[in-house]
């Protein structure tokens, strides 16, 4: 059944909403792959978060992303608006006029810049110029179709940075470039007599003069046309035409004379004023030619549609501006100018955002669509009129700055999605190798856990031997079993091997895995738990097998130390014992009771005695987790890691979720205090939380305790970077949240009046053992953030110690 609440997060005052169902975890446990024999009901009730959404009428102002959109839309619609009242419709008469005039003011001004020249007219301008810079391009009108086309067809006529080229390589080879009236490129040779006249440069800084600057100033003779009819002649072509009549001198364009409409035919007929000619009232034909002249008053007609591009490009960044300055001086509660330095620009600002990237998209796309739906309502008022649909009035009505500013802007939109997508994917195999390398740490592999069994059955042994006859016969008994469960596929080895792997293991893998076994060697608790069967008659008269619990037989703890000692050369002298006690001491810190006194297995101090003897306190982490066998006679007597490697062998071949790895058949223990950071995936993870919910909570206190015992151990300081921590302590933070949601998902649930009083008791129960857990692992959290922050002390301690050396 899934249920929804609501409820404070604990790293901010937002509210969530949560939908939540509430399970038996084997449900889940055999949703994972997990048979039904294995999920036993030993898993407890999990809870699963299914969904959590932020609550928009919260105190807490949220960042509404749909606000953004909704407000860029609205830009849009404006834009478009202004776009249809006040731009109007393209004219392409209204181009050639503006720039007509734009140009012939340009060549007064050019001519008036000499001081011989005594006119005032634009025909005075004209013949000033025309006779000042005579030029070789004219000398051949003939060969490029006469006066309407040549200034087409001969490409130095062109006014674009293509014509200058053009006209500087008629200087320097004698020969003048374009194309015949097929539209073939052609090349004509110069006549020896426009050499001796000083057409063509005899020095190379004649020609570059006479190639540029008399180019340049005989097409500002040419721009307004002749000086037979100024202003209205046919004037030289802009750099979009010229720029295209070019790559038609291409052989791709070989065809353009055919009867058809080939494109080099085309550009002739915009060129001369044919193409877009009209018919006035009184049935003349009207000339409409396409030259630099119009191309100027297109620009200038493009910026015409450019002025509501902009506007609609100010309001929607405006729009986000204003909001999300809203968002920061709520959030951070400005009173007064100097609670402005609070403020997060890199928020606030409509720049280098993927909202914003998004929003713009959004508001140009609006804009288009509502300059679309203008023409094409304009189109079809006036096609009533002509029945039928105006198309040619659509396309003159169309905003083309509008829709070339849609396609850029869908163009940085997809690239920033993919860009983030990329980061993201980055990010997560970032995370991923940091989990599996934190997991690597925090792990035994094969090989590791060959050395920590070993060392375990060379004890065992050398303890049977000392042991006196009336303790011999339980032992052993102990120690088949425990042989028995031991994974098939470990390596056992004698002492002169262990040895030998151990040097090899340093070698290869430096000394951090010690301070894993020496956490397993000191958790290990020989003959614990101890049974055997005795016989009682039942009222059928039948035997009755019932289980009695025997004092635990004593194991001598100095054969483990004085082993361990031998087989890894460790100076310390009970390398066992202080992990013992550093395992003690931590879980005083984390339960408050320093002072407390515990006394475990081998003399030294234990855990497991802390925390009641729980049957958690008996599986260092995972397996019994993922195969729940904590009663049963597959494991009896065993404990530490030994239950760890006979419940993965149980499993047999299961996956074992855990950062990546997916190992069978006891190839792998955490022995860190991993499961409590909850880093294994699947069923691990929800059945670790449950795990939590016990009422003593004894296995976070288990965890948390190894967890900090291995920080601090002396085997860990030369591999265990501050960041290191860090990255373990923000695994220990996401378990926190998700303990914090059940917990508050617990509170609701015992409140429910749908449950029954037994339900109801069972939840109070477990809420009481979480909020025990959450309490190891918060403070838990606080001894790591005091050991990150002495070793960071530490680092700048050496760093400024190695720098007062190489000054010295």
């Amino acid at each position: 059944m899934t249920r929804e609440l609501e409820l404070s997060t604990r790293h901010g005052s937002e509210l969530v909403s949560v939908e939540y169902s509430l399970e038996l975890a084997k449900d889940k446990g055999i949703e994972a792959g997990i048979s039904t024999a294995k999920a036993t009901d030993n898993f407890g009730d999990g809870i699963y978060v299914e969904s959590i959404e932020e609550d928009p009428a919260s105190d807490h102002v949220q960042d509404d992303a749909l606000f953004d959109y909704k407000m860029a839309a609205a830009s849009g619609v404006v834009a478009g608006l202004c776009d249809a009242i006040f731009v109007g419709k393209f004219s392409l008469d209204r181009a050639n006029e503006w720039g007509s005039e734009k140009v012939n003011e340009f060549v007064v001004w050019v001519a008036k810049q000499h001081s011989d020249f005594k006119g005032e007219s634009l025909r005075d301008a004209i013949q000033f110029l025309e006779d000042q810079y005579p030029f070789v391009g004219d000398k051949y009108t003939a060969e490029f179709g006469g006066g309407l086309q040549h200034h087409l067809r001969d490409f130095s006529h062109h006014f674009s940075l293509e014509g200058l080229v053009f006209s500087i390589l008629t200087q320097f080879t004698g020969k003048v470039y374009g194309t015949n009236q097929n539209g073939d490129f052609i090349a004509v040779p110069v006549e020896e007599q426009w050499f001796k006249e000083g057409l063509i440069g005899g020095t190379v800084s004649e020609k570059l003069f006479l190639g540029t600057v008399r180019w340049f100033f005989h097409m500002a003779s040419d721009a307004p046309g002749s000086s037979s009819n100024p202003g209205h002649g046919t004037g030289i072509p802009g750099p979009f035409l010229s720029i295209i009549k070019e790559l038609s001198a291409l052989p791709v364009f070989k065809n353009a004379m055919d009867s058809g409409m080939g494109l080099r035919k085309l550009l002739s007929k915009m060129f001369n004023g044919t193409l877009f000619a009209q018919v006035d009232d009184e049935g003349r034909k009207v000339l409409r030619r396409f030259n630099l002249r119009t191309e100027i008053g297109i620009v200038h007609g493009l910026g015409r549609q450019a002025l509501p591009v902009l506007l609609n490009e100010c309001l929607t960044r405006g729009c986000y501006f204003l909001h999300h300055l809203y968002l920061e001086m709520r959030n951070n509660e400005v009173r007064s100018s100097d609670d402005l330095s609070q403020l997060d620009m890199g928020v606030i600002l409509p720049f280098n955002n993927s909202r914003v990237v998004r929003m713009v998209s959004i508001a140009s796309a609006t804009f288009t669509a509502v300059d679309l739906a203008d023409a094409a309502i304009r189109a079809a008022l006036v096609g009533v009129v002509i029945k039928g649909f105006d198309g040619k009035l659509f396309l003159l009505k169309i905003n083309y700055v509008g829709v070339t500013r849609l396609v850029f802007a869908i163009g940085v939109d997809v690239k920033t999605v993919w860009e983030r997508r990329a980061s993201h994917r980055l990010r997560q195999q970032s995370d991923d190798s940091a989990g599996r390398a934190t997991m690597e740490m925090l792990s035994l592999k094969p090989e590791h856990l060959s050395v920590l069994f070993s060392v375990e059955r060379l004890a065992l042994y050398e303890d049977i031997d000392r042991s006196k006859a009336v303790d011999r016969r339980e032992k052993e008994e102990w120690f088949d079993s425990w042989s028995e469960n031991l994974p098939d596929d470990c390596d056992l080895l004698n002492r002169g091997q262990v040895k030998e792997r151990i040097e090899e293991l340093v070698a290869r893998d430096g000394n951090t895995w010690k301070a894993l076994v020496l956490i397993e060697l000191a958790r290990f608790t020989p003959y614990d738990l101890y049974h055997f069967e005795t016989e009682s008659e039942n009222p059928e008269g039948g035997p009755d097998s019932s289980i009695k619990r025997t004092k635990r037989p004593k194991f001598d703890s100095k054969i483990l130390e004085e082993l361990w000692r031998d087989v890894s050369g460790d100076s310390d002298k009970s390398p066992v014992q202080q992990t013992a006690k550093a395992l003690n001491r931590n879980a005083g810190v984390l339960n408050g009771s320093r002072t407390k006194k515990i006394v475990g297995a081998a003399g030294t101090a234990a855990v497991a005695v802390a925390t009641g003897g729980a049957a958690f306190t008996l599986a260092p982490v995972i397996a019994p987790v993922i195969a729940p066998l904590f009663a049963g006679s597959a494991v009896a007597g065993l404990s530490g890691a030994a239950l760890t490697s006979a419940s993965l062998a149980a499993v047999g071949g299961g996956a074992l979720a855990a950062g990546g790895f997916g190992m069978a058949g006891g190839t792998a223990i955490i022995a860190g205090g991993g499961a409590v950071l909850g880093l294994v995936g699947g069923s691990g993870v929800t059945a670790v939380a449950s795990l939590l919910t016990d009422s003593k909570g004894a296995f976070a206190l288990d965890e948390c305790s190894k967890l900090l015992t291995f920080c601090q151990s002396d085997f860990t300081q030369a591999d265990m970077k501050p960041e290191t921590i860090e990255r373990i302590r923000q695994g220990l933070l996401d378990q926190i949240e998700r303990m914090e949601i059940q917990q508050e998902v617990l509170s609701r649930r015992s409140e429910d009046k749908d449950l029954d009083k037994a339900e109801r008791k069972e939840t109070k129960k477990e809420l009481s053992g979480l909020k025990k857990s959450l309490g190891y692992m918060r403070n838990c959290e606080k001894e790591m953030v005091k050991l990150i922050n002495q070793k960071s002390r530490s680092k700048e301690t050496v760093t400024v110690v190695k720098g007062d050396v190489e000054s010295a």
